[in-house]
């Protein structure tokens, strides 16, 4: 395989595959690289080999044609390669037993977005996992979660799940909805921009009903604790929106409350950030052509702001427009002739945002974890412990990884890196778009030292 190429794609997604399609049609040596065994992301995660793919709904079968036009564009797909250091110009790269280094003149980070992680008192116990999870579980093995299940959180995926549990018949116990009542209202504000895909609305507004109707359902739910009762089997303690405790017992809990950028890798590469004041998270800041403040690297999809798989696969095509530009394969007037539809879908998807941000704006006081909740399982620290350790003096999420650990583990703080800073934020008075976050460092994920060492280096662009 050649090691220096014209375009290097980090992740295989929607976003990714548009990109390298538009790339490779343009006849530029395109690289595309995924931690996954087949291209799909996460959406469409197995897609071309799932047995369920035509029981999971149109909006995951959507994916096959993409798929196959990505398999046939004539880009590289690299399987199974997890990238752990980046630069403008290079990639650093582990395959199963070596690690490789490749350069391009461009690089597309692509990765995607995440399920938030907030930390409840009981949220390791086995039986507990993000919806997320559950999907990735049903997408590639068919595999449903152990019934009964309860549902809890606030964000798509909760409702998407419900439809699933709906669909494939898994005793629900409950569906604990954790947003507050007054997100309707402000969501309500911008109803006219919702409609700008009513297709997309209206199959939002279907999964709701279905859920409410078809499930016992509790809003507006607080104070929310996991307890291990039995051998599999879980008791959820909650306190419900009249104020009373309640109680479920499950198999299975799924927690969901939203979905927030992948930002690790943008903030290895030295991405300016921006911070998304209602959903409460950092994202890479870039232009409609996916160019970041760094000069070579391009961002596609959720990382650079969660709007969902038709926007994702939108802004990869104008990823791709926009480098063929650059390089020399486009002048501007073809460029802006092929990107004018996917910039109508992009504006769209964007006068829709504003009413999801406001209908699943995370509650704040849900994302301060309780004094007993563990918040970085790599270290086992507890909320308490580092509470201790707020209060007597500390100010970032550097400060604070470096005098109690978080952030020290093998996830480097993508499990913690959010509860971490909205406890500063809370109990320093700081506000959160003025702390900055855990400073990436390479490698990404565990490397063995006896790859670094053998790593061959590709010579130089220049």
């Amino acid at each position: 395989m050649r090691s220096i190429w014209d375009v290097i794609i980090v992740g295989a997604g929607p976003a990714g595959m548009c990109a390298a399609i538009e790339t490779a049609r343009q006849g530029l040596h395109t690289l595309v690289l995924d931690r996954q065994t087949e291209p799909g992301g996460q959406i469409f995660r197995s897609v071309g080999s799932s047995a369920l793919v035509n029981r999971l709904g149109s909006d995951y079968s959507a994916g096959l044609p993409l798929v196959e036009e990505f398999k046939n564009c004539g880009a590289t797909f690299l399987p199974s390669a997890n990238v752990w250091d980046i630069a403008p110009d290079r990639v650093y790269f582990s395959t199963p037993g070596q690690s490789h280094c490749m350069t391009a003149r461009q690089v597309v980070l692509a990765t995607g977005a995440m399920e938030r992680p907030v930390p409840l008192p009981g949220w390791t116990l086995p039986g507990v996992m993000g919806s997320g999870a559950s999907d990735i579980l049903l997408k590639s093995a068919s595999l449903l979660p152990p019934a009964p299940v309860v549902l809890c959180g606030n964000g798509p995926l909760i409702l998407q799940a419900a439809v699933h549990m709906h669909h494939f018949k898994i005793p629900v116990a409950g569906v604990l909805f954790t947003g507050r009542i007054s997100n309707v209202l402000r969501a309500m504000k911008h109803i006219t921009g919702a409609l700008a895909r009513p297709g997309y609305f209206l199959h939002g507004i279907g999964m709701a009903a279905q859920t409410v109707f078809s499930q016992k359902c509790f809003f507006a739910v607080r104070d929310l604790r996991i307890e291990q009762v039995e051998t599999e089997r879980l008791k959820i303690n909650f306190a419900s929106m009249s104020g009373n405790n309640k109680s479920l017992q499950a198999a299975t809990l799924l927690l969901h409350e939203g979905v927030i950028s992948e930002s690790r890798i943008t903030r290895l590469a030295r991405c300016r950030h921006t911070w998304d004041e209602r959903q409460r998270y950092w994202h890479v800041s870039a232009d409609a052509w996916g160019q970041t403040s760094v000069p070579g690297i391009r961002t596609a999809g959720d990382v650079a702001c969660v709007r969902g798989a038709v926007a994702a696969q939108a802004e990869g095509r104008l990823v791709g427009l926009g480098i063929c530009h650059e390089l020399g394969r486009l002048n501007m007037s073809e460029r802006n002739r092929l990107a004018d539809s996917h910039m109508s879908i992009v504006r769209r998807c964007q006068a829709l945002q504003p009413f999801l941000d406001e209908y699943f704006a995370p509650t704040p006081s849900q994302l301060q974890p309780a004094d007993d909740a563990v918040v970085c399982r790599c270290e086992e620290l507890t909320a308490a412990e580092l509470q201790q350790t707020i209060r007597q003096g500390c100010f970032s999420p550097d400060g604070l990884k470096a005098q109690a650990r978080p952030g020290m583990g093998t996830c480097q703080g993508r499990m913690c890196g959010q509860a971490v800073a909205e406890m500063i934020a809370h109990t320093q008075g700081l506000p959160l778009d003025q702390l900055p976050q855990y400073t990436a460092q390479p490698p990404l994920f565990p490397l063995n030292l006896g790859e670094l060492a053998d790593m061959p280096m590709p010579p130089d662009l220049n």
